[in-house]
Order: C-alpha cells, then structure tokens, then sequence
C-alpha cells in the first residue's frame, strides 16, 4: 500500500503544480481538477483502510500504482512538449491525444472508486459488525508463561531503577513505561521485574494482560482477572483471599457480564489493594483511555507498567516514568550468545574470535541475538558452522525462520500510518546509497511528493515531523548531533534496513538510477509517454524524481548524454560536486529550463573554480532551495529583453539561498 499511497500522492502534487497559475500552460484546467478529486478521493480511501487486511487490497494497490505513476510521466512529458515549444519561441498546442489520455483516466478511477473501494468498504463494515459481537484474543505478543523470563543480559541496571521506581515511596498510582524497537528486549525485562521476588512479596495482587495492535479492553480485562486468579491460587489461602476468590467468581460470570461491568468487577478486586498491572505491547493511547476507569488509585503505591516501541505513547500517559532500552555493546552481545548457545559450559577458544564477530554483526538486538543463539545451540559447534553462519547471517534473519525475529520487527512497519510508510521506505532506500544528512533528506521527501500538506505549514515542516514520529516510533535513530545541538543524520537498524528493502522490492517502490541503467530508465520513460494509447497496459519501473550526480547513487564517473537530461523533466532535487563539473556547465545548465519542477538545487564547487548559474534559475516556479558553498547567480533577464516577452516567475516558495557570490538584490530580483 505504501507504494500505491506516494504514487497517488506524487500525482495530486503534480496536478497541483501545472493548475499553477505561474505555469501558464494550455491544458483543459476543469479536467484536471477532476482528475485530482479522483485522486484525492483514492488517497483518503488508502488513508482510513489500508491496515485493513483483505485480499483485495493489494491487488487494489498495484493497479492505483501503476495508474498513478504512469499518469505523472504522461503529465511530466505533455509539460515538457510546452516548454521546448517555448524555448524555441513557439507556443505547444494542446494535444488531443493527452486529454483524451487524461478522460480515460479519470473514468478509470471512477471505476475503481465506484466498484472495488466500494466493495471493500461493504466488505469492512461487515467484518466488523460481526466482530463487534465476538470476543477475539490479543495478537502479536506471546502470553505470560510461568517460567519465561531470563536474565537481560545488560539490562540489570535498568532492572534496579525499576524495582526501585516500582517499591519508592510515592504513594500515588503511578505508570512506569519501558519503551525501545521492537526486539530490544522490553516483555523479557518487564517479566524479569514482575516475576522478581521482592514484586511478589512487595504487592497484594498483580495481573499481566497483551495488549498488542489488535486489542480488545474486554479481552484485557479477562486477562487480568484470569492471571489474578491464578496468582491467587498458588498463594496460601486467607480470610482475604477467601473474599477475593469470591470476586473472582462472581467475574467468572463473563458470558452475562457487559464489557463496563467486567470493568467494575476488575475495579472492586483492586481497590484498597496495593497492585502492579503490566500490560505488554502498548501501542495507541486509546488502549489506555478504554482501560484506565478500572484501575483505582489507591493512594497506597500500586504501579501501573507498560511496554512499547511508541515514544509518544510514553509520553501521553499521565504521572509516568520512562526507561528507553538501549542496544546491547558489543560485550555485552557476545555473553547472551556465549549463554543462548553454550549455557554454563563455557565457549571453546577456537570460536571465540569468530562467535564475537557473529555476536557484533546483530548490531546489539537481543532478539537477533537470541534466534542466532538458539540456531547455533541446535547445530554442530564447528568452525565450518559458524563461518557459514557469519556469511549468511542478515539472510537467516530475514527469512524469519529463526525466532520469527523478522515478523516481530514487521509489527513496526504494519503499525505505521500509511502517510508515513513511504517516507520510511524511503529514508531505508537512500540510507543504503549514503548517508541521510538534515535537511537533504527532508528536501527529497518534499522533492518526492511523499507528504500531505498541512495548513499553515511548509512542507519542509511537515517533513520533519514525519521524521520525529519515526524517531518516536523507535524505527530510525541520531547517527550523528552537530556541534551546536542539531542533528545531522539519521540512520536505522540493520535488520530494519533490510525489512524495508525487501518490502521496496516487493512493492516496486522506487528504483535508484545508477550508471549502468540511467539511460535506460529515461529512455524507457519516454517511451511510455509517446506510446501513451498503450500506456495502461504497460508495466515499468519509475525512475526516482532524486537524482544525486556525484557518484553517491551513481556507480563511477559518468556523463549522461543531453538525450538522458532533458528527458528527466520530473527531476526536483539536483546535487552537483566538483567532481562533474565539465558535466554541469555543458548539460545540466542548458538543460535548466526543461526542468519545470524543480525545486532544490545544491551545487558545491571549489574555491577557486566558481560555478556561474543562468537567469533561467529565475523561471523555476517552484524553486524552494538553493544552497551552494560559492556560486554566481545572473539576474533575471526583464521582460523586454526576453524572447517570450514575459516577466520572471515569482519566486513565491524560495526558502534557501545560501552561498551565492557577491548577490545582488537589484530591481529586477527584488521584483
């Protein structure tokens, strides 16, 4: 779904473009605005049902993908047609072709609206009417088995501070939340402390419930009042007891009791009681919100204690305290394998050095660890082994056969709201290119049409907050924090990478141009677009609208031919280096005024051999950033000097001009 969502969200930022008055194209405008009301429509439609599982979907999604992307490129290439006729001095005529194209469109989205989304959405209501009258089980989390908990290996430090928050002398309920990705090890730190002797001795009751993605508050509720039985089984039997047991059994009258009056059952047990709830695998606050009226503060020290990979979370819940988990060091990783394979006995020193290099390589998450650990434990402890095991490590990982380490860190993925899933493919795809530097990668994701505009803010705004809720979701971390506090990259866990990569692969999300396949990628655009009565059946891979030329996405030195430049008229985030200037001044400054949408310009040069660029900067409409360390900038050519007789553009979105030589704000810049 992703892929179909910033296809369809790359198309609505297109329409939008050319419906700008500064474009000043001859297209039929009432068309295209009914062609982005069709879009929109499908957008919204993604945004409230994508997380729904039905077959349909996807099948749904790849067709939307296509559609949407093949209809940027007719659109990119029908705006590049006007402006090589505008160069030349002429005026493109409007192609009937195009809008016959672009009315063939539109009814087939219809369709899709009229039939399948609304299929769907019968199909949805349906399901969850029937829901609504079943009770279903938590899902995602294993249940709380007796003696399922080990020693968290780096984790003892964080078991004192908790035990220490847990038994303090505050008085009032308070919410203690341990928060970190997933496979970090929160439920095996969480089991540690509610199963550690002094909790047990320390409070009166104490209840686990999973409440996971799919959570029900009546499931919850059951849950807790089941583990308090059972707890209260294995105790010694008291007048107390006695009068709790007959509680319980009044709540054991579940198929007659509404969901509110199993919650008041749950409060009855608990109040005057000194409790500790855990509930494992947080992930909304509204899982809290439909729970919380059944836990009293008893003003006598119980503890509420929650896990979960959502910062946010955390820190919506009133009168709580947070441990973030950290990743495992590297001595600390080689014990918990050294324990998960040999146990007590001890590694032989002809696998050390090589077992330390497999304990460094799960780049410090215990679950990783844990499922390489129990792979080895179960296989012959020989060099061959393990060498073998070393080599083909990320693919064991991944192909989730091993502790189901893979769907477990999914969970993350399949949790992200569909606005922010291309954005996450996205930092993934580039981070395994180079680095991901701030702002770069909040430009590209403005460049890339990924993201929804929000009243009152820029898109760069916007960016940044989609790149915060990652950070909070624990999916992407700081790499590196500038010397005045700011950050400067982001980077993301191996193992996470590699999820993301193969889910890019799996939804054709994007392909990096590189120099091998450059040529063929425009060529083969191109040739969509002049084949535009084939075009819905054709199947192709779209080329990113970011192309870096500087070695980074492509392998090795090259130069494009001018055919490859001017036939990326979708091109919005250029980044130029010294290594390739011959190429700039020869092709890519002539070519500047094909490229329409354009929007960051990033040009470094040395010192000495400064880059002198043309007025046309001037034309482009939606120019948001141009940052180099020393450029020339030539003034914008007036009105009566110019071929077309017409004024520069205003510049209504520039945001970023930074390193332009002796810049001069004249009347004709001003303007």
């Amino acid at each position: 779904m992703a892929a179909a969502y910033a296809a369809l969200m790359s198309l609505m930022h297109t329409l939008e473009m050319i419906l700008h008055p500064s474009q000043q194209l001859r297209i039929n405008r009432i068309q295209i605005e009914s062609l982005l009301q069709k879009v929109r429509s499908l957008q919204e439609f993604l945004e409230d049902y994508s997380h729904r599982d039905h077959e349909e979907m996807a099948a749904l999604g790849s067709r939307i993908a296509d559609k949407a992307r093949a209809a940027d490129i007719v659109i990119d290439y029908h705006v590049l047609d006007q402006i090589l006729a505008r160069v030349k001095g002429g005026e493109a005529e409007s192609s009937t072709g195009f809008s016959e194209y672009i009315q063939n469109l539109i009814k087939e989205m219809e369709d899709l609206i009229e039939m399948e989304v609304m299929s769907i959405k019968e199909t949805t209501r349906a399901l969850e009417e029937a829901r609504s009258l079943e009770v279903f089980s938590a899902a995602g989390s294993s249940r709380l088995a007796p003696n399922d908990h080990d020693t968290p290996v780096g984790s003892v430090e964080k078991l004192n501070e908790i035990m220490e928050t847990l038994t303090g002398h505050q008085s009032n309920r308070q919410i203690i939340a341990i928060v970190g990705m997933g496979g970090i090890g929160k439920t095996t730190l969480a089991k540690n402390v509610y199963k550690h002797p002094h909790t047990a001795n320390y409070f009166h009751i104490r209840a686990w419930a999973t409440v996971s993605q799919n959570y029900s508050a009546r499931e919850i509720i059951l849950e807790m009042l089941s583990e308090i039985d059972r707890s209260k089984q294995e105790s010694v039997s008291s007048t107390h007891d006695d009068q709790l047991h007959e509680q319980l059994y009044k709540s054991k009258q579940q198929s007659v009791l509404s969901d509110d009056q199993l919650g008041e059952q749950l409060h009855k047990i608990l109040s005057g009681m000194r409790y500790l709830i855990v509930m494992d695998d947080f992930w909304s606050i509204e899982a809290w919100d439909n729970i919380r009226a059944f836990l009293p503060d008893n003003r006598n020290g119980s503890r509420i204690m929650i896990t979960t990979r959502l910062l946010n979370v955390a820190r919506q819940l009133n009168s709580s305290v947070s441990f973030e988990m950290e990743l495992l060091d590297d001595v600390q990783s080689w014990m918990l394998l050294c324990d998960k394979v040999f146990g007590k006995e001890g590694c032989p020193s002809e696998l050390e050095e090589l077992g330390k290099d497999i304990a460094k390589k799960c780049r410090g998450l215990p679950l990783a660890i844990v499922a390489i650990g129990g792979l080895l434990a179960k296989s012959n402890k020989t060099r061959e082994v393990w060498e073998d095991t070393m080599e083909n490590l990320n693919s064991i990982i991944s192909s989730g056969n091993e502790g189901n380490c893979m769907e477990i860190l999914k969970l993350s993925y399949k949790n992200l709201p569909i606005h922010l899933k291309p954005c996450f493919l996205y930092i993934a795809a580039i981070s395994k290119h180079r680095q991901s530097i701030l702002p770069d990668i909040a430009w590209s994701l403005v460049g890339e049409g990924f993201l929804k505009p929000v009243r009152d803010k820029s898109l760069e705004e916007v960016a940044n907050e989609y790149i915060t809720d990652l950070i909070d979701r624990n999916l992407i971390f700081f790499l590196e924090v500038g010397g005045i506090g700011r950050v400067k990259f982001l980077g993301m866990h191996d193992f996470l990478g590699d999820l993301c990569m193969k889910q890019v692969r799996e939804e054709n999300f994007l392909s990096v141009i590189h120099e091998h396949n450059l040529h063929m990628a425009t060529s083969r655009a191109f040739n969509i677009f002049r084949q535009a009565s084939e075009i819905r059946s054709t199947t192709r891979v779209y080329a990113s609208r970011l192309i870096v030329w500087n070695g980074l996405e492509m392998d090795g030195e090259y130069t494009p031919v001018e055919e490859d430049i001017t036939q990326l008229p979708y091109l919005r985030l250029s980044f130029l280096d010294s290594q390739n200037l011959h190429f700039m001044r020869r092709r890519f400054i002539d070519s500047i005024p094909f490229f329409w949408c354009l929007q960051s310009l990033i040009v470094m040069s040395n010192p000495g051999n400064v880059i002198t660029l043309p007025s046309e900067i001037w034309d482009l409409p939606l120019l948001r950033h141009l940052f180099s360390n020393i450029v020339f900038l030539c003034d914008p050519i007036p009105a009566r000097y110019r071929n077309d007789g017409r004024d520069p553009h205003i510049l209504e979105t520039l945001q970023t001009l930074v390193g332009v030589l002796d810049f001069r704000c004249g009347e004709e810049v001003y303007k």
